[in-house]
């Protein structure tokens, strides 16, 4: 467990939502991921296709309400979450056209128009 996950983790009801995409998140999978998990591979700097895979789940199969209450609760800002998705190209997993994509990519451009203002 890393100290950004201790951080994005410690809103009980953060968690909760994110406990509940990963039910959507592991539903195919062998091994579960962790809440723990999905915070690094957002956050961190990782080239490896099971966490592209893992990030493309959460981002493109994860309802677009149930990823907005995640950004609510401040578990990832759209812009994490837009990096991540940029990110997770460069090893061939793309979802930059998904709806979903569309709208954290859309979304993202809201808030760093926020934070200059």
């Amino acid at each position: 467990m890393t100290i950004a996950s201790l951080d994005r983790l410690s809103n009980p009801e953060g968690r909760a939502w994110l406990r509940a995409a990963l039910k959507t998140v592991n539903a195919p999978l062998p091994s579960e991921a962790t809440p723990e998990d999905m915070v690094n591979c957002v956050l961190m700097d990782h080239h490896d296709i099971s966490s592209a895979l893992l990030v493309a789940a959460l981002i493109d199969e994860v309802p677009g309400r149930t990823l907005a209450n995640i950004v609510s609760k401040n578990v990832f800002s759209y812009n994490e979450l837009n990096i991540a998705m940029e990110r997770i190209r460069s090893v061939g997993v793309d979802v930059t056209n998904t709806e979903n994509g569309k709208w954290i990519n859309e979304m993202a451009g809201f808030e760093m128009t926020r934070s200059i203002v």
